[in-house]
């Protein structure tokens, strides 16, 4: 059962990583279509989310993923750097909060240097 519940939360956070992207794809290129929009998935059923490491290893994979969607950051073009950053921080934010483990929701904080939490959803 843990499987099919992994599998499914690969599958939302590949769909929110493509909604929050499609979201910005739009505002920023109005002539391309959403179904175009890149989005990558990011797989994580090898790693224990209850310890800080595999935390850790999957915060770098988001990044990773919303860094190869998102665009060049490091643009010397100023609006395209900071439409690519925007596009990145929300992508982490909405893949961290999908995912909804707390090890993770604070290696996000941490990273940002925020001591704000996320709000995670309650169990039902």
């Amino acid at each position: 059962m843990k499987t099919i519940a992994r599998n499914n939360r690969n599958f939302t956070l590949a769909a929110v990583a493509a909604v929050c992207l499609a979201t910005v794809a739009v505002g920023a290129h109005a002539d391309e279509a959403v179904n175009g929009v890149p989005a990558r998935t990011v797989h994580y059923a090898d790693l224990n989310l209850g310890t800080q490491a595999g935390a850790a290893i999957l915060y770098n994979r988001i990044r990773n993923a919303a860094n190869q969607v998102c665009g060049d950051v490091g643009s010397r073009e100023l609006a395209r750097a900071a439409a690519a950053k925007a596009c990145v921080d929300r992508a982490i934010f909405a893949s961290v909060r999908s995912v909804n483990e707390p090890k993770l929701t604070s290696e996000y904080h941490t990273r940002i240097g925020d001591a704000q939490p996320i709000k995670l959803a309650s169990a039902r």
